[in-house]
């Protein structure tokens, strides 16, 4: 047929068909195919694969071999694998389906790993022919040129490994060299060829499996004779080769999804227990349980501004600086992996750790996250000896194929478990969290810092303020108290309660960080002080609380009600019985009327003439809080009502019901019951002299006849060691030291003790001081010497406000 028309040798019917499928074929990139084609000069019928390669049109011919069984061919394959959903099963029942529509002896599903070699995952083989599956190939098996052939021709067809291979003939003198890479009957190579014959395959065909557009593993079939696979049915495995590639790549990325949530758990975990205190390295480092169970590693170590942390297998600090020199050399990169160390350095060397993730945080200083694998004692099965050999024939050198494809184990001794990308993705992702997360530390760090110095700015202006008022405050109890006291004695008593109630509020208020207050916790501290019969007072009402503005004016108030009460009132010693009520409730408007109700006490007419404390019970909820307050005397006992707008009200969450009973317990020291010795002497622990001074005053009051006063903790120890005193009182805080282990070794020696401290409720004792009896200062006097008599002393003096 050489220089003659191919065109005119054939009906006009045929040269339409053939040149439509030369059309779709320049559309799709591939051979189109056509079927059961008959010749004008042949009776046989042909199938007819189409294409253009270059200046050429191609055309295979090839004799037809239809069978109806190959028609539902690919319905039933993927009928077949989309019944399972493991991995494992897909692809057992994979090669177990190519094996019954192809009749091949052997179906394997080849997977290529990381390195390039592949390993046989699945296979489906008759009784008769020996097994493949878990034996590795090497990646030289198959070159590069071989691969991208595989991706553009996913079905490849060797009927005949020992058949001929005829010459293309030419009328053309210089003809170019032809491109048949899409032809399906195309030879292939000797050294291939070779290779099967070695293997002692008589025929062989293999389909890609290619995932997000690489070529992931062969669907390799093997024949023990030659086998002759229809053109129709290579077409539905083309078809199935696609469509099996897109459910593969489907269930890939679900899979890596599953594991991927589950990992990005754990990082997060990871990520958010991370503490940027003083030390990052240890912190990331007590982190290595998480992190092994998102990338299998034997040991942790991070060097950061040049501290080195490891735990686990690690290398030592020594190797960690010859492995940052090896990594120097290649400065671009982020994740640096090693399998084998000693082959990187042979300084290196050691008998644990050989492989290493080094991730790289910063270059300035050079810090490194170092992530350890052991060394492992791995067992390869390849096909054969993995290397090929190489002969030489005459000056040139020849590959061959190996001759023999029995199990053969490689031991290797100095290596670790290869590291898979998605270990290094994950390790990228470490570094980029910890990256970020040293970034946002140093913002928010900035940040905190401005806003510390503006809260700082406006704490002082506020400290200022409230000191001005508060010393103002003081300054006028001073001046009205004098008014009203016509000895110094009761003088001082009364400006003592009165400042010590000011200060009890202020303490609740720095407890609560100057927020609102419970109301009732705020009668119960200022009831307690008096340490009255524990039935002698009801308080009931819904759970409310005290804004921090008007819990200066309500606790003078109540102040005042309560020493007017023991005084002349349902306290006082004239009743015995006498008991007070305090309720409150919400009018319509949502204020709050508190009522204060005296009963079994000395019957009131009238109310005397106003003093200080009347004064103040009758003008400071009105004036400071824009209130009421209605005062009647009654034949039972001083009532009154107060009122106090909503907008100094805040209601809590739930009720302190059940912490504080309506009904008061009494805090008092615990002590073993003794008959009440007489007072003799005490020290005073305390580092200011003023306040020392006044303490002293007060207890010479009670009855205390020898009073020693230090300013240090080792000139009590002195004191004590020569002669214990009766009792002391303790500061906690004296310059740079405090005085827990004193009050523990005290307690101890069964020494009574008072802490007398600024810090009042909010004082956090040691567990071995905890009951310990705290009072506030400035300390009243009245409670001091009821302090001091729970402790079974008898007060020579009584003390009251």
């Amino acid at each position: 047929m050489l220089g003659a028309s191919f065109w005119d040798s054939l009906d006009r019917q045929l040269v339409h068909a053939i040149r439509g499928a030369h059309q779709q074929s320049a559309i799709i990139g591939k051979a189109c195919h056509l079927y059961a084609i008959k010749l004008p000069q042949n009776a046989q019928t042909f199938d007819l694969a189409v294409h253009q390669s270059g200046e050429n049109l191609i055309i295979e011919f090839e004799i037809s071999a239809h069978e109806a069984v190959q028609d539902n061919v690919l319905t039933a394959l993927m009928r077949q694998v989309s019944q399972f959903n493991g991995l494992e099963s897909l692809y057992s029942s994979l090669v177990e389906g190519i094996r019954i529509a192809t009749g091949f002896d052997r179906v394997m599903l080849y997977q290529f790993l990381d390195d390039g070699a592949g390993e046989v995952i699945a296979e489906a083989k008759s009784s008769s022919v020996e097994t493949f599956l878990g034996l590795r190939y090497p990646a030289s098996d198959i070159p590069s040129q071989a691969r991208a052939l595989y991706k553009r021709n996913l079905v490849r067809n060797i009927a005949d490994v020992h058949g001929e291979n005829p010459r293309i003939l030419t009328a053309q003198e210089n003809q170019r060299e032809l491109d048949l890479s899409l032809s399906t009957l195309r030879a292939v190579s000797e050294v291939h060829i070779q290779y099967l014959k070695n293997m002692g395959v008589g025929a062989s065909m293999s389909i890609s499996v290619i995932v997000n557009g690489e070529l992931w593993g062969l669907i390799a079939c093997h024949h023990y004779g030659k086998k002759r696979t229809p053109g129709r049915l290579l077409s539905q495995l083309e078809l199935f080769a696609e469509m099996f590639s897109l459910e593969l790549s489907h269930r890939l990325i679900a899979q890596r999804i599953k594991v991927s949530e589950k990992a990005n758990e754990t990082f997060a975990r990871v990520l958010s227990n991370l503490s940027l205190g003083d030390s990052l390295a240890k912190s990331i480092v007590e982190q290595l349980p998480l992190i092994k169970s998102l990338i299998d590693v034997d040991g942790i170590g991070c060097c950061f501004s040049g501290e080195y942390i490891k735990s686990g297998v690690a290398l030592s600090h020594k190797k960690v600086d010859i492995l940052a020199e090896v990594i120097a050399q290649n400065p671009d990169k982020e994740v640096y992996e090693f399998d084998n160390l000693v082959a990187a350095d042979s300084r290196l060397s050691t008998s644990s750790v050989a492989g290493v993730l080094a991730i790289k945080i910063s270059t300035d200083p050079m810090d490194y996250i170092f992530l350890f694998r052991n060394s492992v004692v791995q067992h390869v099965a390849w096909a054969g000896n993995p290397e090929k050999r190489v002969e030489r024939r005459g000056d040139a050198a020849v590959l061959t194929p190996r001759a023999s494809f029995e199990k053969w184990l490689e031991t290797n001794e100095s290596k670790a478990k290869q590291w898979t990308s998605l270990d290094i993705e994950r390790a990228r992702a470490i570094r980029l969290g910890v990256m970020e997360l040293t970034i946002r530390h140093l913002h928010e760090k900035e940040a905190l810092q401005r806003e510390a110095k503006k809260r700082l700015e406006l704490l002082i202006g506020e400290l200022n303020h409230r000191v001005r008022n508060i010393l103002n405050l003081v300054n006028a109890i001073v001046g009205q108290t004098s008014q009203s006291k016509s000895d110094i004695d009761s003088f001082v008593s009364a400006l003592s309660a009165r400042i010590s109630a000011l200060a009890l509020g202020h303490d609740q208020l720095t407890h609560a960080s100057w927020n609102s207050i419970s109301f009732r916790t705020l009668l119960n501290n200022e009831l307690k002080a008096y340490m009255v019969n524990e039935s002698a007072f009801t308080i009931e009402g819904p759970p409310i609380k005290i804004t921090s503005y008007a819990v200066t004016p309500i606790v003078l108030v109540f102040h005042e009600m309560i020493t007017n009460a023991a005084k002349y009132g349902a306290l006082s010693a004239t009743s015995n019985d006498g008991k007070v009520s305090i309720t409150w409730q919400f009018d319509t408007e949502h204020n709050c009327e508190i009522f204060w109700k005296e009963f079994g006490g000395p019957p009131l007419r009238d109310i005397q003439a106003e003093g200080f404390g009347m004064t103040v019970i009758k003008s400071v909820i009105p004036h400071e809080l824009g209130g009421r307050v209605e005062i009647q005397p009654m034949t039972t006992g001083l009532t009154a009502k107060f009122l106090v707008p909503s907008k100094y009200i805040d209601m809590q969450e739930s009720s302190d019901t059940a912490e504080e009973p309506n009904v008061i317990k009494m805090e008092i020291p615990k002590v073993t019951p003794v008959n009440a010795k007489t007072l003799g002497s005490a020290f005073i622990v305390e580092d200011n002299l003023l306040i020392s001074l006044d303490l002293q005053k007060k207890l010479k009051l009670i009855g205390f006849e020898s009073i020693d006063i230090f300013g240090e903790i080792s000139s009590v120890r002195t004191a004590l060691a020569k002669k214990p005193p009766q009792m002391l009182f303790l500061d906690v805080h004296l310059g740079n030291e405090n005085t827990f282990q004193l009050a523990i070794e005290l307690k101890q020696k069964n020494i009574p003790f008072v802490f007398i401290t600024g810090y009042g409720a909010s004082i956090d004792l040691p567990e071995q001081l905890k009951g310990a009896v705290v009072l506030t200062k400035p300390v009243d006097a009245a409670l001091l010497a009821r302090t001091i008599e729970a402790y079974g002393f008898g007060a020579a003096n009584s003390c009251s406000n």
